[in-house]
């Protein structure tokens, strides 16, 4: 068998082994133990204490005797002694019934002799006591406990004949308290496990009236409630502490009612917020989409009119000459009217031709409408649009404006078009965390500016621009991003639209720290005077 490997270890086992019993048990066996240990405790120190008692009492009874005894033999020895002798202990044990002998010894020349007896089995061996009290002359009495049964020997100096020295050795027996002591264990047995039997039975009552039944009740109640039963409470009339404990039982009960349903209730708004989210999201994907179409659109028509724009001007150029040697020929009087018409047949057919290639370029153009248009709504819905992509990518979004109108007149499409195309070669300069902001304020007039305009500064921390080809970035076709990435027209169309809007865009930027595009806008007349109107208010704005 394995032993413990620290009392640790025992306990642990110890508490495990109980706690595999029901509660029930659990409470006898700890009963059980504390009672029995409290009654044989309390019965046998009471048996010990008694005991002790009467083993004090006939010590000093055997001593008594022995020293009455010794008084009576004290002079020379003498042959008629031993009738005397058999006589005193005949006295001795009428008075004594606990003594069972009687001895004297004489030391002859350093030898102790038995001289007189009251035993007819003889000499007997001397116990070391009795020889160490007859060496100091003194009394001694003591109890010799290695023998069955126990005996108790009282030891008193005596004077003998030729100045000799003896010693009467006066012997009681222990057998009838050691008859006591068995009784009494048999009797102590019997009510220990007389109390146990009672005490176990009223411990079963007990616990089966209040502990058990009310243990049971709260089980049954808690297990209704995990099923689903929400009404489950406990019965606060339960017998004794166990009311207090049902009432606040059935308090955290309704504290867990009410936990569920708040918990409930959060759910389903946060599943309502979720789903409105899901949908805000959804639209903000759709309208990106959309953005993003249009931008391609407007990116291949603005390769469409490139490619018409040149080739208007390649054709429109021989077309020009072509038709100025026509109208000179036409006015030259020699030709007869044969040529006449074949020259007026070349000039209509070259008309024509121009006119074709006129009516390209005006349908490749794109539609421009104006109305008023607040620059901050327009660069905070284009945000929006690119806020789940900008989160995504860990890059924070700053605006910073007047809080007044920034009105301009303009096509609503195009400036959108405008702020999509450069928040997203931000996105695409930005490695990892970064900054956009944007920072919109009025410009008034000066020597370059005839009229107000709205500055938008549009900043990023991205990779930046390298200077040799910051020059270059508005040119059609060219891109400084990697080979497939990129059509080269974004800020081509950016600059277009911008000059249809009567502004200006200008870029700079710092390899490694980010880039910079300031575009000028022209604010809108009645914006203008409005603002002109509150400088009067405003004091220092005024002046």
């Amino acid at each position: 068998m394995a032993s413990c490997r620290g009392k640790g270890d025992c306990m642990g086992r110890r508490r495990d082994w109980l706690s595999g019993w029901p509660l029930e048990i659990q409470v006898l066996i700890v009963a059980i133990f504390i009672s029995s240990s409290i009654l044989v405790t309390t019965n046998w120190v009471g048996e010990l204490t008694a005991v002790r008692a009467v083993e004090r009492t006939i010590a000093t009874q055997t001593g008594n005797a022995a020293r009455a005894l010794a008084e009576q033999l004290h002079g020379p020895f003498r042959a008629e002694y031993a009738p005397q002798f058999e006589r005193k202990f005949r006295e001795l044990q009428e008075l004594e019934p606990n003594v069972t002998r009687v001895d004297l010894y004489a030391d002859f020349g350093g030898e102790l002799r038995l001289v007189g007896s009251s035993s007819t089995r003889g000499d007997r061996e001397l116990e070391g006591q009795e020889i160490a009290a007859h060496q100091q002359g003194k009394a001694a009495t003591f109890i010799v406990d290695d023998d069955v049964p126990r005996r108790i020997i009282s030891v008193y100096p005596v004077d003998l004949e030729g100045g000799s020295k003896g010693f009467v050795s006066v012997t009681s027996s222990l057998q009838a308290v050691d008859d006591i002591v068995a009784a009494h264990s048999r009797i102590r047995l019997f009510s220990v496990l007389t109390t146990i039997v009672l005490l176990v039975g009223a411990i079963v009552l007990l616990f089966r009236t209040t502990v058990y039944s009310s243990v049971l009740h709260l089980v049954e109640v808690m297990t209704r409630f995990k099923k689903g039963d929400n009404s489950a409470r406990a019965n606060e009339n339960l017998p004794g502490q166990f009311a207090d404990i049902a009432c606040q039982f059935n308090h955290m009960l309704e504290e867990i009612q009410k936990s569920k349903e708040n918990l409930q209730l959060r759910i389903e708004e946060a599943t309502a917020e979720l789903a409105a989210q899901n949908r805000e999201l959804q639209d903000l994907n759709l309208r990106l989409f959309e953005a993003q179409r249009q931008l391609v659109e407007a990116e291949r028509l603005a390769v469409i009119g490139q490619l018409a724009a040149t080739l208007a001007h390649e054709i429109g150029s021989p077309l020009s000459a072509v038709s100025t040697h026509l109208q000179i020929l036409l006015e030259e009087k020699p030709l007869d009217s044969r040529a006449m018409n074949r020259l007026r047949l070349i000039n209509e057919e070259i008309d024509r031709v121009s006119e074709i290639v006129e009516n390209l370029l005006t349908t490749i153009r794109q539609k421009y409408r104006r109305s008023p248009v607040d620059l901050e709504e327009v660069v905070s819905k284009v945000a929006q649009l690119l806020g789940p992509t900008m989160e995504a990518r860990g890059v924070t979004f700053e605006l910073k404006a007047d809080g007044r109108p920034l009105l301009v007149e303009g096509d609503p499409g195009q400036l959108q078009e405008l702020f999509l195309n450069l928040f997203k070669n931000s996105l695409d300069a930005i490695r990892g965390f970064g900054v956009i902001s944007v920072q919109i304020s009025r410009c008034l007039p000066s020597g370059d500016l005839p009229q107000a305009h709205f500055q938008v500064e549009v900043r990023d921390s991205g990779e930046g621009i390298p200077p040799a080809k910051i020059d270059r970035i508005f040119e059609p076709f060219f891109t400084t991003k990697e080979l497939g990435k990129g059509s080269g027209l974004g800020l081509a169309v950016c600059k277009e639209i911008v000059t249809r809007h009567g502004g200006s865009i200008s870029v700079a930027s710092c390899p490694g720290r980010g880039t910079t595009f300031k575009i000028l806008l022209p604010e809108m007349e009645s914006q203008r005077q409005s603002w002109q109107a509150e400088l009067p208010v405003q004091g220092v704005e005024a002046r």
